[in-house]
């Protein structure tokens, strides 16, 4: 793919900034052609998630991570734990859930994970 690209002139260059505030773009005439173009190459794109639960009598662990590089990421973790005793009925639930988005240029990665634990008890009087 090639980007035609265009430079201002030198004397637009010394003017412009004096006048910024209140330009008003009528004429491009003044623009230069340059016919020289590369590609914009980007590093290494990754994305990775990890995520671990476990629940049982009394106790809940949830755990998440997640990793980007690029030059636009995002990573996200999100963990919930909740242990109950009601009279005969016990529980224990973990849940977790890890997201992760990369991109440079037109490499992009996603990774996505989660992982639910669920412990139950009800005793009979």
């Amino acid at each position: 793919m090639i980007t035609r690209l265009h430079t201002l002139s030198t004397s637009v260059k010394l003017i412009l900034p004096r006048y910024l505030n209140s330009l008003t773009i009528s004429d491009l005439s003044y623009l230069q052609d340059i016919n020289e173009s590369s590609a914009v190459e980007g590093g290494n794109t990754n994305a990775v998630t990890a995520t671990v639960t476990s629940s049982g009598p009394g106790y809940a662990i949830a755990g998440a991570s997640s990793f980007a590089s690029g030059q636009a990421t995002y990573a996200g973790t999100q963990t919930n734990t909740n242990v109950q005793n009601i009279g005969l009925f016990k529980s224990s639930t973990a849940d977790a859930t890890a997201r992760a988005f990369a991109q440079t240029g037109n490499q992009i990665a996603i990774s996505s994970s989660s992982s639910t634990s669920i412990w139950l008890s009800i005793t009979s009087p």
